[in-house]
């Protein structure tokens, strides 16, 4: 048994090395940055998503994909971000002090990969988001902020309206967002479900593009149903979450658990 599992080891050792050699080290690169910055997704800890920052950083130093490198960068940064707020910024001074560092880190890295390429569409759309989550730890800021906002993800839609992470990202803004200012479940719902469609035809030109946030579509459109109160639907689409990442932390331990106390108390 051993000597068959070291042979396994041993093939794909060989099958990696083999990968390796059909693409670029700086390719190979960007594959484990995003990788390590997808499992950060399933861990949930503020140390693990830091180091999966620190690694992109390195990549700033070759020219090839400095457009990219910004990007991820402004990507990790948003989780980041993300993190703090799941800790409740208003009350925690620590949080809320990182939250505002790393939410203008990102939205400099992200405005640095539009400048180098103006015509990516992710990147228009994750300069929302950002700014998005700077008006929610500032939200006086949001009378001059918030047409910012709205602007790039408008130029998003227009660039890649197919692209899934785009109406990902536009789900996420309306559900964060008041309907007085565009926002709401209904606005929320219609991006989402877009976005869940796209990602089942969706395909990038390049493995080292982004292909983050599908099981986080069947997430959110989950969270906009429960807010809903359409109980079964969310429930199908929690499933959905966990099918393409079973060890999606949000949506085991959080999300369905809130579900299924709600559907109790009906």
């Amino acid at each position: 048994m051993k000597q068959f599992i070291l042979i396994i080891a041993i093939l794909l050792s060989g099958f990696e090395l083999a990968y390796d050699q059909e693409i670029t080290p700086i390719d190979s690169m960007i594959l484990r940055g995003k990788d390590q910055l997808f499992q950060t997704e399933n861990l949930w800890d503020l140390n693990q998503l830091i180091a999966a920052r620190s690694y992109f950083e390195r990549l700033l130093e070759d020219p090839s994909y400095g457009w990219l490198a910004h990007y991820y960068l402004g990507l990790a940064d948003s989780r980041i971000v993300g993190f703090c707020f799941s800790r409740d910024v208003k009350k925690n001074e620590t949080y809320k002090k990182l939250a505002h560092q790393y939410v203008d880190d990102g939205i400099d890295h992200v405005e640095k990969c539009i400048e180098m390429k103006s015509d990516f569409g992710e990147a228009h759309a994750l300069l929302s988001s950002l700014i998005g989550n700077k008006i929610g730890l500032s939200p006086l800021k949001g009378m001059f902020l918030g047409p910012k906002s709205g602007m790039s993800q408008n130029k998003s839609f227009k660039l890649s309206p197919r692209n899934p992470r785009i109406h990902l990202i536009a789900g996420r803004n309306a559900f964060y967002t008041p309907k007085l200012f565009g926002g709401g479940l209904q606005n929320a719902l219609k991006h989402l479900t877009r976005s869940v469609a796209l990602y089942d035809s969706f395909e990038v030109e390049n493995p080292i593009y982004p292909t983050w946030g599908h099981a986080e579509a069947y997430a959110f459109l989950g969270l906009v149903q429960t807010k809903m109160k359409q109980y079964q639907h969310a429930e199908k689409n929690y499933f959905k979450a966990l099918e393409i990442n079973p060890y999606y932390g949000w949506v085991r331990h959080v999300l369905l658990p809130d579900l299924e106390k709600r559907v109790a108390a009906k």
